[in-house]
């Protein structure tokens, strides 16, 4: 089943982000996606918080880096003297509507891996939930935020925003510029106008784009961190394998072959939950992860596993934008180490 998933996953994706004249026979339903759209936006109107709500989103479909960029804007916030709380849907666990308060120990088949990724290496409170709304007030009445990131949320109109971050890719930019189901966007090309600040990784602007600095590796059973310079070297005699669920899993690969890593990269669908049997199917002496694979690995045993820990290196333009509007003061540049 994940093999189908991931091929079909792979048809429509270069089909988005390349040429297919076949997409135009899903044209009618992307008309109707631009309709609920517009509807939406007449009808629903959001609701105030009395903190301020900074949102971190995106109008494609698919990874941005959303997540990293989050935990460097928390904190960067908290340098600032914020008291900082993150909502997230919880894509992938099973708390549904919610909220939910998410713990260091929550199951990530509970909570979704990216918030608790967020819990376990920001140690900032988070809580899930598909009413973005209700998490954020949840979020008020347990930890007493002073601001409230939304980790995604930009279509969920109820919550209010103070600040619109939208994060792009550069290599994928908006695809073919059209609707789902015909194209990636959620939302019309357009929306970009609206928001405040536009983001794209690896991107080229000095005001726009971010890029991830490779902090080092940490051994997933002891916890030991092994520093990324002559790591080649020392795995030179060894197997390794790359394995990741995630949505554009080239720039994990792209990133370790930067190192000088002779690697067997496997790529799985967004959000996959590796299973003891699949590492056990894996012939190699060295895994590596991305930490959102990680958290989805808690309790296992296989001492091959290593984690590629990243951060996010913001633009100081839009910290210093932020520190203005929130802070009266500059925002300190840091990534998420």
């Amino acid at each position: 089943m994940t093999a189908v998933r991931q091929h079909i996953e792979s048809i429509v994706t270069r089909a988005w982000y390349g040429s297919s004249p076949w997409l135009w026979l899903l044209w009618p339903l992307s008309l109707i996606t631009g309709w609920v759209v517009r509807w939406r936006r007449y009808k629903i109107k959001p609701t105030s918080l009395p903190v301020p709500v900074v949102i971190v989103g995106s109008i494609t479909v698919g990874g941005t880096g959303k997540t990293p960029v989050l935990l460097a804007l928390a904190k960067a916030f908290e340098q600032q003297g914020h008291r900082v709380g993150i909502i997230s849907r919880g894509y992938g666990g099973v708390v549904g509507k919610g909220p939910c308060e998410v713990q260091p120990t929550s199951s990530a088949a509970l909570v979704g891996d990216e918030p608790l990724l967020m819990a376990q290496r920001g140690n900032f409170p988070v809580v899930v939930g598909q009413d973005r709304y209700a998490a954020a007030q949840r979020l008020l009445e347990v930890y007493d935020p002073t601001l409230i990131l939304s980790d995604d949320g930009l279509q969920h109109l109820r919550l209010p925003r103070d600040f619109e971050i939208v994060v792009l890719d550069e290599s994928r930019g908006l695809g073919n510029g059209h609707l789902l189901p015909m194209g990636p966007l959620r939302e019309p090309p357009e929306r970009l106008d609206s928001v405040d600040w536009v983001l794209i990784r690896n991107g080229r602007r000095k005001d726009t784009g971010f890029h991830y600095r490779l902090e080092h590796f940490k051994h997933l059973c002891s916890e030991k961190p092994v520093a990324i310079e002559g790591i080649a070297e020392q795995w030179q005699a060894q197997r390794v394998a790359a394995v990741t669920g995630l949505g554009q899993p080239d720039q994990f690969f792209s990133a370790l072959n930067s190192l000088g890593l002779n690697l067997n990269a496997h790529a799985l669908p967004d959000h996959y939950a590796l299973t003891e049997q699949d590492l056990a199917a894996i012939t190699a002496d060295i895994i590596v992860v991305t930490e959102k694979d990680a958290v989805k690995l808690s309790g296992t045993t296989d001492d091959r596993i290593w984690v590629l820990v990243i951060s996010a290196e913001l633009p100081d333009a839009l910290l210093h934008r932020l520190g203005k509007q929130f802070n009266q003061a500059e925002m300190v540049p840091c990534s998420t180490s």
